[in-house]
């Protein structure tokens, strides 16, 4: 099973958006297991609470599908305070430093995905992580592509159309492998 550290808007856009009738997160957490700081849980779970999916993700928080962490060390402070970063994307990065299993941080922020892979973390955005979960086989290519499609709209022209192009060629790789 994968572990991976999710910022904010990762979290936000997979309890936000549905795809055959289950949430996105549902999808996820069948391969995943999904970490987050306590910050995260805040903004989304606890200030969010009155949004549909700060419900969906505070419900999968209190069934523990989703695990909540303290930060412990924070190794990085220094290096992140000149970064203009939020309270959760801070500690995404320095959660994802501190749990060795956690195999990737998971970020839309633009800036902690630069500070993240700056420090050496394995960086991914959301749509990343997608198609990462059809190559372990933790989702079918079409549950994956009707995915990106739903959450387009939380993403800058571009970014979705690099993930479906990547993912068009690992059919094709797939089906020309079978032959």
């Amino acid at each position: 099973m994968l572990t991976v550290v999710f910022d904010t808007g990762p979290l936000i856009t997979a309890c936000k958006f549905k795809v055959q009738g289950e949430f996105v997160i549902d999808y996820l957490l069948s391969g995943c297991k999904v970490l987050i700081p306590q910050s995260v849980e805040e903004e989304v779970a606890v200030l969010g609470a009155r949004y549909p999916d700060g419900a969906v993700a505070g419900e999968r928080i209190a069934r523990n599908d989703i695990r909540v962490l303290a930060i412990v060390e924070r190794k990085w402070e220094q290096h992140l305070l000149s970064y203009a970063l939020g309270d959760g994307e801070r500690d995404s990065i320095e959660l994802c430093n501190q749990v060795r299993e956690a195999e990737a941080l998971v970020v839309d922020d633009y800036l902690a995905f630069i500070a993240s892979a700056r420090l050496g973390l394995k960086t991914w955005m959301f749509p990343d992580l997608v198609v990462d979960s059809v190559v372990g086989a933790r989702l079918t290519p079409g549950v994956a592509e009707a995915i990106l499609e739903t959450i387009r709209p939380r993403y800058r022209k571009g970014v979705i159309e690099h993930s479906l192009t990547y993912l068009k060629e690992l059919k094709n790789v797939e089906s020309s492998g079978s032959r």
